[in-house]
């Protein structure tokens, strides 16, 4: 490993560390279903750590985002309140983005 490699590589993890969620209270709140779908995603690599789940509203509907920091697709595991894949019209995803109101970030594992 050369030299930049390894500086970049302590930037990024130090920085992963200083990073300050919303509210760090227990996910005692999540629905049963998105409990088992962290599950189905995040266990066989143990990724609990970098993981979160952000409650999102819209529109008068909560909406659940588990992101994992090492994943590439930023809102690919985009759910509503039943537990469905979020499913846009036209433009509304990006209006999604915009208007969307952050309500909690809390770790996906307790």
């Amino acid at each position: 490993m050369n030299r930049f490699t390894a500086i970049l590589l302590l930037v990024v993890l130090l920085g992963m560390d200083s990073c300050k969620k919303e509210e760090t209270s227990a996910p005692d709140q999540f629905p049963e279903w998105l409990q088992a779908k962290i599950t189905e995603l995040i266990s066989s690599q143990n990724l609990c750590e970098i993981t979160d789940v952000t409650i999102i509203e819209y529109k008068g509907k909560t909406y659940y985002h588990i992101y994992c920091g090492l994943w590439s697709c930023s809102h690919c595991q985009l759910f509503d309140d039943k537990g469905n894949h979020a499913v846009w019209e036209n433009n509304e995803f990006s209006d999604f983005l915009k208007s969307g109101k952050v309500i909690k970030v809390l770790p996906a594992c307790p």
